[in-house]
């Protein structure tokens, strides 16, 4: 084992004696505690448990961890809102805030109704929304509901984001202001219309980062950490309603609470570190 990993081995098996766990073998039980008491970003965390896989691994112990699952980020129960009173609560007119709420709709949508994990939300892409001929939207062959009344509806949430994407490529900036600064609810559901989101380049990044003045951050989706900062803050039933002109949402203003690991956020670090895990190995072991 390369000497730049063992102090991140000698931490957790510092952590592990006067608790008197196995460090060597140790267990998935045991490194959810470790992870809950010794906090850490995703990234320090998902570094330990890469350094703790591969001691295992070469000192020929099996190390038993939790297949990865799909962990939606959607919240439900005392305290949250549900998906028709979140699309209700977020504005789609003013700016910026008319913006971000129209992106933070369609990303409800995608953990809400399609029970997207936050990898997925943020690689939906152009092709994988629908609209068929009857007007009926589904994302990655999910359908996407209409409800009555178009504040709370899905699909509405959905087509009114694609709505502010489509004028941003073929107008610019300027126009997506204008357009959200003046817009009035005529209480007509946004779904029913042609949506003509097909048009959109491949490439286009249906989840940007958004910045204090409404630029759209377009290069690369927003992170994981910022999905789900992003659906707390519009899920929170003690949240009060957004004034008539909202002030510029800034998205680091939100943050999850790291501390509070668990068995669950986990499965959601080795969901993660999987996706790279050998190309990190195999350097590693370079």
């Amino acid at each position: 084992m390369g000497t730049e990993l063992s102090p991140l081995w000698r931490l957790f098996e510092d952590w592990c004696t006067p608790a008197d766990l196995p460090a060597l073998p140790t267990t998935a039980d045991v490194i959810a505690q470790f992870f809950a008491e010794v906090p850490g970003a995703p990234a320090t965390q998902a570094k330990r448990l890469q350094v703790i896989r591969r001691v295992h691994r070469d000192a020929g112990q099996v190390l038993a961890l939790p297949e990865p699952v799909q962990v939606s980020p959607w919240r439900e129960g005392e305290g949250w809102l549900d998906l028709a009173d979140t699309l209700a609560r977020s504005p789609v007119r003013g700016w910026p805030g008319g913006l971000a709420g129209r992106r933070d709709g369609y990303l409800a949508v995608l953990a809400g109704a399609c029970r997207l994990t936050r990898e997925q939300a943020r690689t939906v892409a152009v092709a994988d929304i629908n609209q068929d001929r009857d007007a009926d939207w589904s994302v990655r062959d999910i359908p996407v509901e209409r409800t009555v009344e178009p504040e709370g509806c899905p699909a509405c949430a959905v087509a009114r984001w694609l709505q502010v994407l489509i004028l941003w490529e073929d107008y610019g900036r300027a126009s997506v202001r204008s357009r959200l600064a003046g817009y009035r609810p005529d209480g007509e559901h946004a779904c029913l219309d042609a949506s003509g989101h097909r048009d959109l380049p491949p490439e286009t990044v249906l989840l940007p980062a958004i910045d204090q003045h409404g630029w759209l951050a377009d290069w690369e989706p927003v992170t994981a950490r910022t999905v789900s900062a992003v659906l707390a803050y519009r899920q929170d039933a003690s949240r009060p309603p957004a004034p008539e002109h909202p002030r510029p949402e800034h998205e680091g203003e939100v943050r999850e609470d790291y501390q509070r690991a668990s068995l669950e956020e986990l499965t959601e670090i080795l969901d993660r570190l999987d996706a790279r895990a050998a190309a990190a190995l195999a350097e590693s072991d370079g």
